[in-house]
């Protein structure tokens, strides 16, 4: 099964060397978005150090699919996207700050198209 979970602010794009050995001991909370077997949009938040963080990002970064709680404490899950309930309670607890998380760029319908030798001109 093909990894489904992506981080915001860094997406799909997650790299072990993103975590620097100098944190490989220290605690850290991490948002995860996904999708679970059913299609349906999932997060998690996480506690987890830092060398497990660098473990998960590998499996990122190699599009395996895992669970969290194999690298971590699940500290809530649901279904969809975080409430601004759950949002300002892991700001409070664990300092946590939101992260924008980029629009997917408009698809213009009737965009240019250049013309091509044999193409008639009209």
């Amino acid at each position: 099964m093909k990894n489904n979970w992506s981080t915001p602010g860094f997406g799909k794009n997650v790299s072990p060397e993103l975590v620097s050995d100098e944190y490989l001991e220290t605690e850290v909370v991490v948002l995860l978005q996904g999708t679970n077997m059913f299609g349906d949009q999932v997060y998690s938040y996480i506690k987890l150090l830092g060398k497990n963080l660098k473990k998960m990002f590998a499996k990122m970064q190699a599009s395996e699919n895992f669970k969290p709680a194999d690298y971590g404490t699940v500290i809530v899950a649901g279904r969809g996207i975080p409430s601004q309930e759950v949002r300002d309670e892991m700001k409070a607890l664990y300092n946590m700050i939101d992260v924008p998380v980029p629009k997917p760029a408009a698809i213009f319908a009737n965009t240019f198209q250049p013309k091509f030798f044999d193409d008639n001109e009209s």
